[in-house]
């Protein structure tokens, strides 16, 4: 079975529609390859109920496994590999999501990968078990439209956090962020604190972050120059495009762009 890939996605649906952007179910098999994951600004839980995910920071020789795990917002590229066969579906939150679902301060659980139970104790292995009995990827998806919207009235954001993620969102963080948190009509103290409380990184940062992101999207598009990727990213040049790369993805763009050539291929 070795190079089996498979992937399955769905939106949210009905009341896990707020909560959740999409959720992903995966099988694979391809031992001893090792992926680079970039940093990202979103929240995910890793429902995953195959062999073993070990993930490895740049610049450490020795990885840690995992079995089902939260992946909190990053700001560091990590690699992951597995020694066997992979199967299970990653579920990616919103912001609300994350807050509602996760509770507390999210800010712990930046840059770091956690097991799933220490973050919903036995609830979270419990419905790892039920996935993994589930007869199909839609019966999957199901049962957690239904378990993930039951939190749909937990722990709301600041109003005032939720419209500055908002405003951050919409223009993939090319913006003046201190103009927008005064805005809100709190002081840069007080909502930089709270941002960071409820979405994981301060607001800056997480424009740092939005606007690589959609770097990494643009870069996708058919004879998309690097030049036009660092300008319509809202990146002062393509030297400075290529200091967030190395940063957020530990490579340069080309070689950003060359893995997501190869995974086109695959799909």
């Amino acid at each position: 079975m070795s190079g089996v890939h498979e992937l399955t996605t769905r939106a949210g649906r009905a009341a896990a529609t707020p909560l959740v952007k999409r959720y992903a179910g995966y099988r694979e098999h391809d031992p001893g390859s090792e992926r680079r994951e970039v940093a990202g600004s979103g929240i995910a839980l890793v429902l995953a109920f195959g062999d073993p995910i070990t993930v490895r920071y740049d610049g450490s020789d020795v990885g840690s496994a995992f079995g089902a795990f939260v992946v909190g917002t990053h700001m560091r590229p990590a690699l992951t590999s597995s020694r066997g066969h992979q199967q299970g579906v990653e579920v990616n939150l919103t912001p609300a999501g994350a807050f509602a679902l996760l509770g507390g301060e999210l800010e712990a659980l930046t840059d770091v990968v956690t097991p799933i139970d220490a973050v919903l104790g036995r609830d979270g292995e419990e419905l790892v078990e039920r996935l993994a009995d589930a007869p199909s990827w839609a019966a999957r998806f199901d049962l957690l439209d239904h378990e993930v919207g039951q939190h749909r009235e937990g722990a709301a954001m600041a109003r005032e956090v939720e419209w500055l993620w908002h405003q951050l969102a919409a223009c993939h963080g090319a913006t003046r962020v201190d103009q927008l948190i005064d805005e809100t009509g709190w002081s840069r103290r007080h909502l930089t604190r709270r941002f960071r409380q409820q979405i994981g990184l301060p607001p800056k940062a997480c424009a740092r972050l939005l606007r690589f992101e959609h770097a990494v999207e643009l870069l996708g598009a058919p004879g998309a120059s690097l030049a036009s990727v660092a300008s319509e990213a809202g990146y002062y040049d393509q030297a400075h495009l290529n200091r967030d790369f190395r940063e957020f993805a530990g490579c340069t763009p080309t070689e950003v762009r060359f893995v997501q050539d190869a995974m086109a291929e695959a799909s």
